[in-house]
């Protein structure tokens, strides 16, 4: 079974000073569910860029857990879990985001000609692949591995195919979040407030006296 779903999170009525940017915080997820319980779930959730803070999109992987049981006919149907608790979570930026897009568009076949990007900590390595491929199921797949350096534990690797419909949806939304990630939620001009000054007109740019 596969679906989307959309949230956001809730807030107050947006003409108040409740609602205010950091309270914007939309996500996306992919469920796909199947009856052997091998599917998986990825959920985006965009932060957008504040003050000196670069935006960011988090990227969640998880594996299916439990397969659907039940009917609602009798009233008894139990849905498909994911294993979040054991969830791989990665952390996009504006680069990686501009090499994800035309992979999920149709420009580009892959993510750096197969190589994917590489995310290195002081714990793990990670490596996010993103590819078209027609066999042996067409779709874009999307894989997730990433690997301790201490110890002997095995990498770990989550892979979620998209079809086309969800590909295209998933890569005009990022393409529309870039502008989030780069320079934030505009905000709204209130009557009083002070008018920033044009380029040019800054003191900054005032020649000595």
């Amino acid at each position: 079974m596969n679906s989307t779903t959309n949230d956001r999170t809730s807030t107050q009525d947006n003409n108040t000073d409740a609602a205010q940017p950091h309270n914007y915080r939309p996500k996306l997820s992919f469920y796909h569910a199947n009856g052997k319980g091998t599917g998986s779930a990825v959920r985006f959730e965009a932060i957008p860029a504040t003050g000196d803070r670069d935006g960011v999109v988090f990227m969640t992987l998880a594996q299916q857990k439990s397969v659907a049981t039940g009917s609602n006919e009798q009233g008894n149907r139990q849905h498909a879990t994911f294993d979040w608790t054991n969830r791989v979570t990665v952390k996009l930026n504006f680069g990686d985001l501009c090499q994800m897009i035309p992979v999920l568009k149709g420009v580009s076949p892959s993510i750096a000609e197969g190589k994917g990007l590489y995310h290195d900590s002081r714990a793990t390595t990670t490596i996010i692949t993103l590819a078209f491929q027609t066999e042996p199921c067409r779709g874009h797949a999307l894989e997730v591995s990433r690997r301790p350096k201490a110890g002997s534990e095995p990498a770990t690797r989550i892979r979620i195919l998209l079809n086309a419909a969800e590909a295209y949806g998933l890569g005009t939304v990022l393409e529309q979040t870039l502008g989030l990630l780069a320079f934030g939620i505009p905000q709204p001009f209130r009557p009083g407030a002070a008018t920033p000054p044009a380029p040019g007109d800054a003191d900054d740019d005032a020649p000595d006296a």
